[in-house]
């Protein structure tokens, strides 16, 4: 951060200038140190970044973490040392928040800090997952292992979310192009068409007035359309806002037909993933379990694990608390109670997660499979109506004239 100071000497005189620094006080030092007495001293004003005016813009990726992690475990597994690898990840990278979080990283470091508590600075950037596996490698001698180990296990998440969009691109596009032909249609070319018809004193079609009948309602009452989007926003904003309604809102969604198990599925696959890794990299029970939790975004599930904890802390067993809540898979219960018993709690987390994840990718495959054929339907429906409230009205205007 930059400074503006206002100093003196009995040799110069007054003087003002600028420097880098992190807080006041060490630009304060900094200033006395050149041999000035500081008079005063402020943050300099300036014009905010692009990446800091737009975030959402210029934010690191998932895909640049990955990239960043194997990189910096290849280095490391190389004999570099860490301030040097930084130094030439810095120069590589083209995210301009990433390059300016690496170097703030390098300087934490030459100045004594742990790589993990540079990290910790930017949860941003790197979560506490991330953080506290990048601490566990550094206690161990294992940091190389430990970003490889969080590298893959990014981009195996990074992976999953990349083909989901993928595949659905096109289906949305498809619905939305039909949907502004459906709207162009109705509101610009058939309208006029119809005053023409209608002044000859031509029948209208059925289906021609239904769809005329569906525009006039939305534009009679665009209005009271517009007010009831608007209350029902507020209302569903307040609702989420009220922990118990949330809470019932999470539970109904885990109870839905397709959905539901669906958001279940990935919930466990994710909390199985991060705790096996947590706990592979030697990271205790009881630590590994609330950065796990944290992770939670259904509040029934959420209450489920934090229910497990508390009784893991208490001295009693994780699985067997976790049971008691429905909305928790009775398999996934069955198989973390004996890797419980037996002391290997991170494989078989690791085992359920693979697993997990395979369901997870096969449901959605399934669901895409139905949803291609189904948005083509939806389009050729779409196109008909549009066909036939065009083309019934001209063909039977072309009847009257004959």
């Amino acid at each position: 951060m930059q400074y503006n100071y206002v100093a003196y000497t009995l040799e110069e005189g007054l003087h003002k200038g600028k420097i880098e620094a992190d807080s006041e006080g060490e630009a304060r030092g900094e200033v006395i140190r050149q041999g000035y007495k500081v008079l005063r001293i402020s943050p300099a004003r300036r014009m905010p970044g692009l990446e800091e005016m737009f975030p959402s813009l210029f934010k690191v990726k998932t895909g640049e973490l990955v990239r960043f992690s194997r990189q910096l475990a290849t280095m490391v597994r190389g004999g570099s040392s860490l301030q040097r690898a930084l130094e030439m990840l810095e120069l590589e990278t083209n995210n301009r928040v990433m390059r300016r979080v690496l170097g703030s990283v390098r300087k934490t470091i030459d100045q004594g800090g742990s790589l993990s508590a540079a990290f910790a600075e930017f949860p941003q950037v790197f979560s506490t997952r991330y953080t506290s596996v990048v601490e566990v490698g550094e206690h161990t001698g294992g940091l190389a292992d430990s970003l490889e180990q969080l590298a893959e296990t990014l981009s195996r998440e990074h992976e999953a979310v990349q083909k989901f969009k993928r595949t659905m691109m096109m289906p949305a596009f498809t619905m939305g192009a039909s949907l502004a032909m459906l709207v162009l249609m109705m509101t610009v070319m058939l309208p006029p068409l119809l005053n023409a018809f209608e002044s000859r004193g031509t029948e209208v079609p059925l289906i021609t007035r239904i769809a005329m009948a569906i525009i006039n309602a939305f534009s009679d009452n665009l209005l009271y359309i517009g007010a009831a989007i608007v209350i029902v926003g507020v209302t569903v904003a307040v609702i989420r806002r009220i922990p118990r309604t949330k809470y019932i809102l999470h539970l109904l969604i885990t109870r839905l037909p397709i959905v539901g198990d669906l958001i279940v599925t990935r919930e466990m696959a994710q909390f199985s993933r991060t705790n096996s890794m947590l706990l592979e990299a030697g990271v205790p029970l009881a630590r590994s379990l609330p950065l796990a939790i944290s992770g939670c975004k259904n509040l029934a599930l959420l209450r489920a694990f934090n229910a497990g904890e508390d009784s893991l802390l208490s001295g009693h067993g994780f699985a067997a608390e976790v049971g008691r809540y429905p909305v928790i898979p009775r398999l996934w219960v069955e198989l973390v109670s004996v890797g419980e018993e037996n002391n290997v709690m991170g494989r078989t987390l690791s085992d359920l997660a693979t697993a997990y994840e395979n369901e997870v990718e096969n449901r959605l495959g399934s669901i895409i499979a139905l949803l291609e054929p189904a948005s083509t339907f939806v389009v050729g429906g779409v196109v008909l109506f549009i066909a036939l409230s065009m083309f019934l009205p001209i063909y039977s205007g072309m009847e009257d004239l004959g």
